[in-house]
């Protein structure tokens, strides 16, 4: 029952706490009764923080939560409401029970009854529970008053949850792993306001991201590399065109939702489906009826579903075995690359290939001697220092993954050593190549191990 009538105030009326509670309660209603009108879904976690070590003991344990439930109520755990007691999931977890759902949980406002106790010892199952507070004198800073406040009775819960007049908000979900110890589950997607407020939502996020560059970069150089567009063009080169449009398109406003953080999960999900559908065109199999709808109470299976759909059709169309990292000159000699895919840091294999105005015998033994690679940071201090960098390895025919251009010849990285800690930890590449090796053309390329 929404109350959106306000109290009439007169002059010389008999005043009563009900006037004050229905001035509150208009406002509360008013504010939730705009919010849920101008956006569908306007609850769920804006921040949430759970113990992950307290929950091996079998103790679910809230560290901090911010956001809203679906009636419009707003929270802000430890700051503005009290840590709900920690739960005991031991007794919950069957030995045939998979998993477990927590959620916080808070009695619903009824109208006609009691929705505050003021009993010292209060049962708990009234909305706001009565506590009382200093407070001072906004004007002057003095004189402090105690005055009662309606604590909010929020509390942990595993749902489904027997008792209907609760409000319940999923934060995580529980299971075991392989030991048998109580963890987190990583996939779980709770309702959330923003899409930072879910670790899982953003690592995809920041993933996709970062497949979708590294796939414009490969199909703009292949571009670059051919002839420019034009009558007679064949239709693989069409279908590039497109695709590369399609990628593109989609690259911009994800990216925008991974920096400014605070954006609606539908608006991220608009965006893949967006670019789901579009990949649709290039697959005979798929069907953009079949791509699934966005579920606030449960997005999780419905942002897996995209992602599979979208890695999936993307490794039809251009292979990532293969993976290119641009170099740029920064100074004179010296160039770096940003690694922006995480599967380069895993099982793989990092080549360099390069070419320069020399005969093949002066490129390769000038290249093992005098080339150096390691983190951007340290190459000019190897340099200085006359060490070397990471080992480099001639291979007179390169992996067919590679599209070997014509004079170039290619290197073996070694991954091992405090140069490649150091690239690990900053996610950046250094190459030093000398004057002897005038004009030099770099390609940094990682192959992926299946």
């Amino acid at each position: 029952m929404k109350l959106l009538s306000r109290v009439v105030w007169a002059e010389g009326m008999y005043l009563a706490p009900h006037h004050f509670q229905a001035q509150n309660r208009y406002f509360e209603e008013s504010v939730h009764f705009a919010t849920s009108s101008l956006w569908k879904d306007a609850y769920g976690l804006a921040a949430c923080q759970l113990d992950a070590d307290a929950l091996r003991n079998g103790t679910v344990s809230l560290l901090h939560a911010r956001g809203m439930f679906q009636d419009g109520l707003p929270f802000d755990i430890p700051e503005c409401d009290p840590r709900p007691d920690p739960y005991n999931i031991v007794a919950k977890f069957l030995p045939t029970t998979d998993s477990l759902t927590v959620a916080l949980a808070i009695p619903r406002w009824v109208a006609g009854q009691q929705n505050c106790e003021l009993d010292p010892f209060p049962s708990g199952n009234a909305r706001y529970l009565s506590t009382t507070e200093m407070v001072h004198d906004e004007n002057t800073g003095l004189e402090p008053k105690p005055v009662q406040m309606g604590r909010k009775n929020i509390r942990l819960v595993v749902v489904p949850n027997r008792e209907e007049n609760l409000l319940t908000l999923p934060i995580a979900r529980v299971m075991r792993d392989q030991s048998g110890h109580f963890v987190y589950d990583p996939t779980f997607v709770p309702p959330c306001l923003r899409v930072s407020a879910s670790e899982r939502l953003s690592s995809m996020l920041q993933r996709t991201v970062e497949i979708l560059e590294e796939k414009s970069a490969v199909v703009t150089q292949e571009q670059q590399s051919g002839e420019k567009f034009q009558t007679g063009m064949s239709a693989r080169q069409v279908a590039q065109f497109w695709f590369l449009h399609a990628i593109n398109s989609s690259l911009t406003p994800l990216r925008h939702i991974l920096l400014a953080k605070h954006r609606h999960p539908e608006d991220m999900f608009r965006e893949m489906s967006r670019l789901a559908g579009a990949l649709c065109t290039f697959s005979l199999d798929s069907n953009p009826r079949t791509l699934p709808v966005y579920d606030h109470a449960d997005p999780g299976p419905g942002f897996s579903a995209l992602e599979e759909h979208i890695l999936r059709h993307l490794e039809i169309i251009v292979p990532s075995q293969a993976i290119v990292i641009p170099l740029k000159g920064t100074t004179r000699y010296f160039y770096e690359g940003e690694v922006r895919d995480e599967r380069c840091l895993g099982p793989s294999r990092w080549m360099l290939g390069i070419r320069s105005h020399v005969g093949e015998a002066d490129l390769i033994a000038k290249t093992l001697q005098l080339v150096k690679v390691c983190s951007s940071q340290f190459v000019p201090e190897l340099v200085r220092r006359a060490l070397p960098g990471l080992k480099l390895d001639h291979r007179q025919v390169p992996p067919a993954a590679v599209s070997a251009k014509v004079d170039s010849q290619y290197f073996v990285i070694t991954r091992n050593g405090p140069c490649w800690e150091h690239i690990m930890r900053t996610r950046n590449v250094g190459v030093y190549v000398p004057g002897e090796l005038p004009s030099p053309d770099l390609e940094l390329i990682v192959l992926l191990e299946s």
